[in-house]
């Protein structure tokens, strides 16, 4: 890849580039079942189609991920109004959302590197301010690790992801990888995929992804017919919580050999089957619907619309602080 990507990898073989644009994981490679690299997320070839990009393709989003309901909120007894980017309603902090920002490179290791950005009311219409801090770590377990910190002058609103899309064998779409997730319930939503507050069983329903897994293809409609995946799942407390050797989710295909699990402190992942992507990609390839899976660990979708979920707030003296783990290893 051009000038102003930086790379960062492992002697194992994984390897992932990062632009400050977005703070944006631009490139991911491990090794298949052949021992070839694959790049298993989209991405573009060029810095510039990564600033042209409106489908989020790997930046860390935010300040407040996913969608904020009629792009209306109320914080601290004062209403906030934001311009709608997504129907009615307001998506990723908007068009000067945290992807939309050149972040400041503050930190390159060999298997480390370390982005920051301000944020504040006047640029993308939310109460408050942050400081914030991401860090990509590859590690010698086959890891790479996202951290999210962050600190306020004044009290406002936090709630961030990556919007990293995944394909983990470079087929035309994801519908025959596997899918296994540690969730009993998943956040409904209404026509317009935006919740409604409450929140679901799994059981008897396509968002049941529990023991053993499931291909995608088989997750609900017709043959053919575009998978319709655009919902948070509660990821399940555990008693004892889980060990560094499980997960909360687990994503592979049989034709690479490679498997994808998670482990993260945010307590939703939301699954995004990429059903309205239309753009050219790397390598000039036209990204269509379902060609990957977005898996967005996050706190819930419009949780300042809603009191029972999440309280996303962030006051003076507080730290936020996240993590997300992707391990990569073979199919077993």
């Amino acid at each position: 890849m051009a000038s102003g990507f930086i790379e960062i990898a492992n002697k194992q073989g994984l390897s992932a580039t990062l632009l400050p644009f977005g703070a944006t994981l631009a490139k991911l490679t491990f090794p298949d079942k052949e021992g070839k690299n694959q790049d298993l997320v989209l991405g573009f070839d060029t810095i510039d189609e990564f600033e042209a990009d409106t489908a989020s393709i790997g930046k860390t989003v935010g300040r407040v991920a996913n969608r904020i309901r009629n792009s209306k909120l109320t914080f601290d007894g004062k209403e906030y109004s934001m311009k709608p980017n997504n129907g009615p309603h307001y998506l990723h902090g908007g068009p000067n959302g945290l992807g939309y920002r050149k972040w400041e490179v503050v930190r390159h290791a060999p298997q480390s590197v370390s982005f920051s950005v301000r944020a504040n009311e006047q640029e993308d219409g939310l109460p408050g301010d942050a400081k914030i801090d991401v860090t990509y770590t590859v590690n010698d377990r086959n890891q790479l690790i996202i951290e999210h910190h962050a600190t306020c002058e004044t009290a406002g609103l936090l709630a961030l992801t990556n919007h990293a899309y995944w394909n983990l064998d470079d087929s035309e779409n994801v519908s025959e990888h596997f899918l296994e997730m540690s969730s009993e319930e998943y956040v409904e939503v209404d026509d317009t995929f935006c919740p409604t507050g409450a929140i679901r069983p799994v059981n008897k329903t396509r968002f049941d992804f529990r023991a053993g897994g499931k291909q995608l293809k088989k997750s609900g409609g017709a043959p053919g017919e575009l998978l319709d995946l655009d919902n948070d799942l509660v990821i399940a407390k555990k008693d004892p919580p889980v060990t560094p050797t499980s997960s909360h989710l687990r994503f592979w295909s049989q034709k690479s050999g490679i498997e994808m699990s998670i482990t993260t402190s945010y307590p939703v992942i939301h699954l995004y089957a990429s059903k309205f992507l239309e753009c050219r990609g790397k390598n000039g390839e036209h990204y269509k619907p379902n060609k990957a899976l977005a898996i967005e660990p996050q706190f819930h979708s419009a949780a300042p619309n809603f009191d029972n979920f999440p309280d996303v707030s962030l006051r003076p003296g507080q730290h936020y602080c996240q993590e997300i783990v992707y391990t990569f290893s073979r199919v077993n």
